[in-house]
């Protein structure tokens, strides 16, 4: 290494946005005793603060987390996007499919490469058959 210069650490990109629906953040507070991760679902507690979304409350789905934080801090969150499933950090006993079709009342849309492809090789059976 250089003199003078020194390692700072590593970054490694994440590919998280699927497509080109427009993305709208917002930001709240992180509830007490509340860890909230990047890219988790999000609900919002009756005091209006951020809280990590569960298994039971996965249809009450308010967003999705931008960055992680922790109870007290703000946070930001998306409101609309589309994200690749398989980005997203899911409680568990669920998937990341349990959360596209609560995600797409909100305008947040998640692809699964999985079936995009199996989608397309049923369209091309189709077309030969």
């Amino acid at each position: 290494m250089a003199a003078g210069k020194e390692v700072l650490g590593n970054y490694i990109p994440k590919m998280i946005h699927a497509g080109d629906y427009p993305v709208v953040t917002d930001s709240g507070t992180v509830a007490e005793d509340e860890i909230i991760l990047e890219l988790m679902p999000i609900v919002l507690g009756t005091d209006g603060k951020i809280k990590a979304v569960t298994s039971d409350t996965v249809a009450q789905v308010y967003g999705l987390a931008a960055e992680n934080a922790v109870a007290g801090q703000e946070a930001v969150y998306y409101l609309t996007g589309q994200f690749f499933g398989d980005s997203i950090e899911v409680p568990a006993g669920t998937t990341a499919a349990d959360f596209k079709a609560p995600f797409r009342k909100l305008g947040i849309f998640l692809m699964d490469t999985e079936n995009g492809v199996a989608a397309a090789q049923g369209e091309d059976e189709k077309t030969q058959g």
